[in-house]
């Protein structure tokens, strides 16, 4: 059977000391779903991330990955309609060049730790899209991307959460 993601929010960013949603969140007006096999238990998930159609058909990505790997904020991808009607993802038209990182807090009884991190990153100059209280993604561009990396890291070292980055292979 699949499972599907759909973000509840949308991306937001720092601006006038607080939290809010991001300008282009306005432009949303579709959902592409992406697949993702999961071989082990045989179940096929779904992320449905916010985009605006393009002219030529493409959608860009107005939300952050949190389950989709190989893609990020701002990419045009290929879709075409499923048999139901929600556009699926097929391919890769442009990338945007940013840099996508998700983290999962380690203490499932803490229901607030995610907002003063999500604050720390926004101010870093990242986008953010909260999926749950316990599972937050990023997105920022290259320049900032070494300062984001780093502080992960750190509070991964810290014990406070677990963290990935959207990139497998070489793609």
């Amino acid at each position: 059977m699949d499972e599907y993601r759909r973000h509840p929010s949308l991306v937001t960013h720092w601006h006038n000391g607080v939290l809010e949603p991001w300008p282009e969140s306005a432009a949303v007006d579709e959902t592409v779903w992406f697949s993702i096999p999961d071989e082990e238990d045989g179940v096929t998930y779904w992320e449905g991330l916010n985009g605006k159609i393009e002219s030529d058909g493409s959608i860009t990505v107005l939300g952050v990955p949190a389950y989709a790997y190989n893609v990020d904020f701002g990419d045009r991808v290929a879709v075409v309609r499923s048999a139901e009607g929600p556009f699926v993802a097929t391919g890769m038209v442009q990338r945007s060049g940013n840099c996508t990182y998700r983290f999962f807090m380690t203490d499932a009884s803490d229901e607030t730790g995610w907002y003063p991190l999500a604050q720390e990153f926004a101010t870093l100059g990242c986008l953010v899209d909260v999926l749950t209280p316990r599972l937050t993604a990023l997105s920022c561009t290259p320049n900032n991307s070494r300062a984001v990396t780093d502080r992960l890291a750190q509070l991964h070292q810290e014990g406070l959460l677990e963290y990935e980055t959207s990139r497998l292979g070489s793609d």
